[in-house]
């Protein structure tokens, strides 16, 4: 029996009015309302999210600072070194400044550091190596606000750091006020600072990047930088890093997307990745940034070094650009089997009754891949879950969670468990000694508020709709609220009693293709990864999974091509069933 929860969002807003005003129909002015989008203003903003919107990034704390100092070094001929991170966001970050510092003229280098080898973050061995080797800037990205130590040897050592970050920073309550504990770094670029005014808070490290480099191009008098492609970069990181897709990210989304479908070459060593994915005559929307290009990019930290990321973005000779598209793709596979090998183990030794937190440790698993298992152990839990694995004479490992529960603020509380840590509301990473690892279960759960309703996957529904509301010109109107994501997800709708006249199951795919006869006409239904549920549920309602029974279906409204042909079709979320 389906025991997810359905929540239909109510809104006192005047619709008919909401409609008129904006030339929109009353259902896409419904799911705005919903995501409290009310005034006429607000509205205009959120429906046309151009470049223009964008923020002034100089009123953002510390970028004055970091302007002044990478020109200078420019300027003096200093070494400077960008130091990024293994994922996406950093992979990202480390492209965009390379390319903006090099095109102005500077002595520039990236670091990237080896995920297992070396971890996350400046570490205290290549601080002192990137000092030998004559650094004397360091541009730390996607990384930084938690170094203190590091960037106090940096700066013992006579270098000077700046920190581009978006993580949380450290801190401490002080008669009920937030005081950050921050690095002793030059100049310090991260709007969760409790002393940055800035009005949004949730740009990625790229974001930042990006926005920085267009700084960079009026403060220092080299030459322009490549608008467009920069632009396309820190969308992609923007999608992968899964930050809200809201304010800035949702205009550096949806115009560096657009910039990319555009020309899919933008980037010479992107475009061979595209094309390696068969996507060079298919668009590339977040789905596609999400699930196809993301993933390979992001293999080469798991498996190998990211540093073989940056190159193919870097690259431009052909031969050079297709091999190394061709080993990022084999080493995604690689680690698709890794983590599947994973899942399978892990979740096969968790036992009843589960607690509100899991920590789990499994010593066979590859370290690159405790967070993805994470995640999926909290999709299939409901619960926030940390996921632990042999590190060097330690035990490291990643967490993901569930909405309402911060658990970077959760694992600050225990800091002291830690020899590493740093992270978001819903995501971390920490290294710890293993006899630490029963106090961190036990102090998490003694301090969990979550219920079990929390557990319990729950569906917010914009609205309901009659099957003759479902239309191709209701999924084409509804692209108007894109790009989607944390933040602003796809409008959920919900049908009820619709007549199933036929179902197709196609198992190796995990899909299923629904036929629903209406009063007003034939809908095609679609559903992704709920082939088990859908056989449970047929089960116990006594039907036949061909077809003849009602249904009850959640659903987003998308449009399908097809040889050219566009139509209108609901792909499921969930559903209940009955005869």
């Amino acid at each position: 029996m389906n025991t997810n929860r359905w929540t239909l969002l109510e809104t006192d807003a005047d619709l008919p009015l909401m409609s008129q005003v904006l030339g929109i129909s009353q259902i896409t002015a419904n799911v705005m309302a919903n995501r409290g989008i009310r005034t006429k203003n607000t509205a205009l903003s959120f429906l046309t999210p151009t470049m223009d919107k964008l923020h002034d990034i100089t009123s953002m704390k510390g970028v004055n600072e970091a302007l002044a100092l990478i020109s200078q070094a420019i300027h003096d001929g200093t070494k400077v070194m960008i130091y990024g991170d293994y994922d996406v966001d950093g992979i990202m970050s480390t492209v965009i400044l390379y390319k903006v510092l090099k095109n102005a003229g500077a002595d520039v280098d990236f670091y990237i550091p080896h995920r297992v080898e070396e971890g996350y973050g400046l570490n205290s061995a290549v601080v002192k190596r990137l000092h030998e080797a004559g650094t004397q800037l360091l541009i730390t990205v996607d990384n930084g606000i938690s170094a203190i130590s590091e960037i106090d040897e940096a700066n013992n050592l006579g270098m000077k750091v700046i920190i581009i970050d978006h993580h949380e920073p450290g801190f401490t309550h002080t008669q009920g006020t937030r005081e950050d504990i921050l690095p002793p770094a030059a100049a310090i670029v991260d709007p969760k600072q409790a002393q940055c005014t800035y009005p949004f808070k949730e740009l990625c490290a790229a974001g930042l990047s990006y926005k920085l480099a267009v700084a960079f191009e009026q403060y220092h008098s080299g030459k322009h930088i490549q608008h467009d492609e920069l632009l396309a970069l820190a969308a992609i990181a923007t999608i992968c890093d899964i930050v809200n897709m809201q304010d800035e990210n949702r205009i550096i989304v949806r115009e560096g997307l657009a910039r990319l479908n555009a020309n899919k070459l933008l980037n010479p060593g992107l475009g061979s990745l595209i094309s390696r994915r068969n996507y060079l005559d298919k668009p590339i929307d977040t789905f596609t940034v999400g699930f196809i290009i993301g993933p390979c990019l992001n293999a080469t930290g798991r498996l190998d070094s990211a540093a073989k990321s940056v190159e193919l973005l870097l690259a431009t000779e052909s031969n050079e650009r297709h091999a190394l598209a061709n080993e990022l793709c084999e080493l995604n596979d690689a680690r698709k089997e890794l983590t599947a090998e994973c899942v399978s183990r892990v979740m096969e030794s968790i036992s009843e009754p589960l607690d509100k937190v899991l920590v789990l440790t499994d010593l066979s698993a590859h370290e690159s891949v405790a967070g993805i298992v994470a995640g999926r152990i909290k999709e299939s839990t409901g619960r926030p879950t940390i996921l632990l694995t042999q590190g060097d004479g330690t035990m490291k490992g990643s967490g993901r969670s569930v909405e309402g529960y911060n658990l970077f603020e959760a694992l600050y509380a225990h800091r002291h468990l830690f020899t590493r840590f740093g992270g978001h509301p819903m995501a971390a990473g920490l290294t710890l000694h293993s006899e630490n690892i029963p106090l961190l279960r036990e102090a998490l759960n003694a301090n969990c508020t979550l219920s079990e309703d929390d557990f319990t996957p729950e569906y917010k529904i914009d609205r309901e709709l009659l099957p003759s509301e479902i239309t191709l010109a209701l999924s084409e109107e509804l692209k108007t609220l894109a790009p989607y994501g944390k933040g602003n997800h796809d409008p959920l709708f919900v049908s009820r009693k619709l007549y199933v006249e036929n179902c197709r199951v196609i198992s190796e795919k995990n899909t299923l293709i629904f036929t629903f006869n209406t009063k007003s006409g034939k809908l095609k239904g679609i559903a992704f990864g709920l082939n088990s549920a859908f056989d449970t549920a047929t089960l116990e309602s006594g039907v036949r999974p061909t077809g003849g029974f009602n249904m009850d279906v959640v659903y987003v409204v998308e449009t399908n091509v097809y040889n050219g042909i566009s139509s209108v079709q609901m792909r499921l979320r969930d559903f209940r069933l009955f005869k």
